[in-house]
């Protein structure tokens, strides 16, 4: 999985969001270490839709007190298990390189 869909799907894992609202917490989550300029935004929401992990918020299912015009975005199941399945990929790496460092010693 492409790191900033990782992010993008963490961010609406939590609770739906719209477009910078994703950017700022995906900089936060990574620590900085992640900016989504406008293209690659919206650009890899289009493709996580297309892909069935991520689907627009209709209207009357969207945080109250927003009227805007902004688009609503929430993982889907689908992206959920994605999410999963990929966070339990990075923990096992982890431990393959924590175990690999262990032995080489510091």
């Amino acid at each position: 999985m492409k790191p900033h869909w990782f992010f993008i799907l963490l961010s609406v894992s939590a609770a739906p969001r719209y477009g910078t609202a994703i950017q700022d917490d995906v900089r936060e989550l990574s620590g900085g270490g992640v900016r989504l300029w406008p293209a690659t935004l919206y650009g890899s929401i289009e493709q996580l839709v297309e892909q069935g992990w991520l689907e627009e918020v209709a209207e009357d299912k969207r945080p109250r007190g927003i009227s805007g015009p902004e688009r609503f975005y929430r993982a889907t199941r689908a992206g959920r298990l994605a999410l999963e399945r990929e966070a339990a990929r990075l923990d096992s790496l982890a431990r393959v390189a924590r175990t690999r460092l262990a032995v080489g010693g510091a």
